[in-house]
């Protein structure tokens, strides 16, 4: 047996010989009945090094994406050219949570920064995305970084996945699993961030590196 990661998470594979790096090696319980078995086990890193680990048997299936999902991102990711009013309308930074039923992903009410917000009751996009954030619960979100590099400006999507530490179990195993059915729709995004906590994301510096390293000199118009 094989443990396998990518996009942060860890599964165990039971076609391939294991090995002995981490996560630590299985014990000799740990079989499947054949090769074909389903994989059995979800592992989410945590901000401290540890992984959590949440039994498949239990993770979300089905999930769809709302429509309206979807024309938001198709609203931020295509700057065309339109009136003063139509660019305010548009959103600087967005939410995405699960319904009640846990059936689809859907744009969270009253959880968005336009455009037009910025300069007016907004002042500081960035922190004030960063406080929509809920301190307990996992969100996707989108948000769409204005940034000079030592060579010229640019504007960019990030897809972000909020799985803070202190977020229920059951809510990181469903958000985790989901995360796939709506990147699927993001076509495109050349940025995607899983954050832990607060630490992770209250320094502008940190949206900085990923969006280019160290060529990055500021963003939205404040030196990092």
């Amino acid at each position: 047996m094989r443990w396998i990661g990518f996009t942060g998470c860890w599964f165990e594979s039971p076609s391939l010989p294991p090995f002995s790096l981490s996560p630590p090696p299985l014990s000799l319980s740990d079989t499947f009945p054949s090769p074909l078995s389903p994989l059995k086990r979800l592992f989410l890193p945590l901000s401290d090094g540890h992984q959590q680990v949440y039994p498949r048997d239990n993770m979300a299936s089905g999930v769809t994406v709302n429509d309206e999902v979807i024309r938001v991102f198709n609203d931020m990711k295509v700057r065309k050219s339109s009136s003063t009013e139509d660019v305010k309308k548009r959103k600087k930074a967005v939410l995405f949570c699960l319904s009640e039923d846990k059936k689809k992903i859907i744009v969270e009410e009253g959880k968005q920064i336009l455009v037009g917000d910025i300069g007016d009751s907004v002042d500081d996009p960035y922190g004030c995305f960063v406080k929509l954030l809920p301190p307990n619960d996992c969100r996707y979100g989108l948000y769409d970084a204005t940034y000079e590099t030592k060579e010229s400006k640019k504007e960019d999507l990030v897809f972000i996945f909020w799985a803070p530490d202190g977020a229920p179990l059951k809510s990181k195993m469903i958000y985790a699993s989901s995360k796939d059915a709506i990147k699927k729709k993001f076509t495109g995004i050349k940025h995607e961030w899983q954050v832990n906590g607060l630490d992770d994301i209250q320094d502008r510096a940190a949206l900085a590196e990923k969006l280019g390293g160290n060529v990055v000199v500021s963003l939205e118009g404040k030196p990092v």
